[in-house]
């Protein structure tokens, strides 16, 4: 596989679901939201503060849900306006008591249990997108993200040896906007310097990845091992495939379906 061309060529990928998958099987981690819960209690002990681990985990629980309701709706805020928002859900006035500090040591901590308790890498993803990088092709990931930011995935991405393999992230809690909206296709585009006809998209959810991409103009494969990923109908991919691990082939395929 070699992008002979004149004109730069993408990929880009989903994370959630097509790149990573929960240990426990879910689509968000309940053993992650415990430990954050723990630490919570911990850290803001240190403030004075008594708040049950109950508490931090309920409230944990209804931002997850209203996070992902936001993201099929494009919609997101960055981290720090999220860890705001989850203090504020905790206590409305727990902010103004623990001040900057509290609430920048709550973000550390909740980070911090990401590190600790991680998803799992698909087997094969990490061959997957080395191999497509040395071809000469552009490598995007594209990911709605929940309460981890994005210097913490980085940071994950570099201890399991797949940082280097992206050309650009767009992590939607770092500009504010989720998939399926247009604009974070766009941007991602843009800054790889890659127009939407000679782009293709990987991604498990038919919404958030099928939709949002073909509406940038991309071709589209959708991953339909992936776990909760509803079918919608009105949207059909380009390629479909069972697992990221399947998916050279279907580079080949698009890259032949492409002028020079």
């Amino acid at each position: 596989m070699v992008a002979n061309s004149t004109k730069p060529i993408a990929v880009t990928f989903d994370l959630w679901q097509t790149l990573v998958f929960e240990f426990d099987g879910s689509a968000r981690s309940g053993i992650r939201r415990k430990i954050r819960a723990e630490y919570g209690e911990k850290a803001l002990s240190q403030f004075g503060e008594s708040v049950s681990r109950e508490t931090i985990d309920g409230a944990l629980r209804d931002l997850s849900e209203e996070i992902t309701g936001g993201h099929d709706q494009g919609f997101d805020r960055t981290y720090d306006e999220w860890i705001r928002v989850l203090i504020g859900r905790i206590d409305p006035d727990l902010a103004t008591r623990i001040g900057q500090a509290g609430l920048d040591m709550f973000g550390t901590i909740i980070d911090q249990s990401f590190i600790e308790s991680p998803p799992q890498l698909v087997d094969g993803a990490a061959e997957v997108l080395n191999s497509l990088s040395r071809s000469g092709l552009k490598i995007g990931l594209i990911s709605n993200t929940g309460l981890t930011s994005p210097a913490t995935y980085e940071k994950w991405f570099s201890r399991i040896n797949v940082l280097d393999s992206f050309d650009y992230i767009a992590f939607s809690n770092g500009l504010a906007i989720a998939k399926p909206a247009k604009k974070i296709f766009d941007a991602t585009l843009d800054r790889l310097g890659v127009e939407p006809s000679r782009a293709l998209h990987v991604g498990d959810n038919m919404h958030t990845d099928v939709a949002g991409a073909t509406a940038a103009g991309m071709s589209t494969v959708w991953v339909r091992g992936g776990i909760d990923s509803p079918v919608n109908t009105s949207h059909e991919p380009d390629y479909t495939i069972e697992s990221v691990a399947d998916v050279l082939p279907v580079v080949d395929r698009w890259l032949a379906t492409l002028g020079g």
